[in-house]
């Protein structure tokens, strides 16, 4: 397996419990929104009553529980690789 590939996924259980991995840090939280960055890029989930039941950072793993309405990716912002002139000048 390519070690550059991302280990990022999500399982979405009837609309009640999301099971994620590959997450990075959790930005925002309440009941009605959670704002998160994966390895796949920011994720927005939002519902009702939602609450975040194994929060583990170290090892990416989390799940939510409650009315999930909508799974929202952004994309990462991709960094542009410096130049060679832009090395030069510092």
């Amino acid at each position: 397996m390519d070690t550059t590939e991302s280990q990022a996924s999500l399982v979405l259980y009837q609309r009640k419990k999301l099971s994620l991995c590959g997450i990075e840090d959790v930005i925002s939280f309440d009941e009605l929104s959670i704002y998160l960055i994966t390895e796949n890029g920011n994720l927005l989930i939002e519902g009702a009553d939602l609450h975040i039941t194994v929060l583990d950072v170290s090892s990416g793993n989390m799940t939510v529980e409650g009315m999930i309405r909508s799974i929202i990716y952004n994309d990462k912002e991709v960094k542009k690789k410096e130049g060679f002139f832009s090395r030069m000048m510092k």
